[in-house]
């Protein structure tokens, strides 16, 4: 499975537990889509991008070259300035004295994200698409033995 599939499952998954965390501790009245609001806002396990795609954004930009955020969306353009950030920090720790950007890049996107960059609209259909999924696999297992015999 492609590496941006894989990051996407797990954004999902993650979503998902989130979702259910928030949704436990918001007072009674609150709308579906405040909660969604609330979820996407959340820390982040993870940035959940392939280091590959940040290398193209940020080696340019470690050189001040800063024309490519100019074409991406506000949320699109907050992570890459966030990572951004968390590779600069990388940078100062002893461990990554001398290493490679790509080596940083690699560990930064593993660090703990300041929030989830997709809209509570995208969040919605995440929503839907999981809660969609997991009624068909309930589906699947109550139907599973249907048919077979029992001697």
């Amino acid at each position: 499975m492609k590496e941006r599939t894989l990051c996407r499952r797990q954004m999902m998954r993650d979503l998902m537990q989130v979702y259910r965390a928030v949704v436990d501790s918001v007072p009674m009245g609150t709308t579906q889509t405040d909660v969604y609001r609330m979820v996407v806002e959340h820390p982040a396990p993870r940035f959940y991008v392939d280091p590959r795609r940040v290398h193209c954004v940020l080696s340019p930009m470690m050189r001040g070259d800063r024309r490519m955020l100019d074409r991406m969306g506000c949320l699109k353009r907050q992570m890459y300035l966030d990572l951004y950030d968390k590779v600069m920090e990388l940078s100062q720790r002893k461990g990554f004295w001398g290493k490679s950007l790509n080596f940083k890049l690699r560990e930064a996107v593993l660090e703990p994200a300041p929030r989830f960059y997709i809209s509570p609209t995208r969040m919605g259909q995440v929503w839907q698409e999981m809660t969609a999924e997991a009624r068909q696999q309930r589906y699947k297992r109550m139907t599973k033995d249907y048919g077979k015999r029992n001697d």
